[in-house]
């Protein structure tokens, strides 16, 4: 079953990445090095095999399926003064 929307984008973020001329084809969204030690990875890339292809608000993602779960949730944002995008899991209370 395919989720509608796995991951989240701040109106700033969508702003930003509207602005972009992608390289390639979609935006990946994943994570590299575990789930305990993991950072999160964005960046442009051509869908392969094992990834999951969503539309999100007009803005092309793909996520490998066996990272799925752990990106489930993802909330990215963009901050103009700092590190340009950020990816966060927002705490559910």
């Amino acid at each position: 079953m395919l989720l509608d929307q796995p991951v989240q984008f701040t109106q700033t973020a969508k702003d930003n990445l509207r602005l972009i001329a992608f390289p390639e084809p979609f935006l990946r969204v994943g994570m590299r090095g575990g789930t305990c030690g993991g950072t999160y990875v964005l960046g442009f890339d051509s869908k392969t095999e094992n990834d999951e292809e969503y539309l999100i608000e007009e803005i092309p993602v793909i996520i490998d399926r066996r990272q799925l779960l752990f990106v489930l949730g993802t909330e990215i944002s963009y901050e103009a003064q700092g590190n340009g995008f950020f990816l966060h899991k927002p705490v559910k209370k």
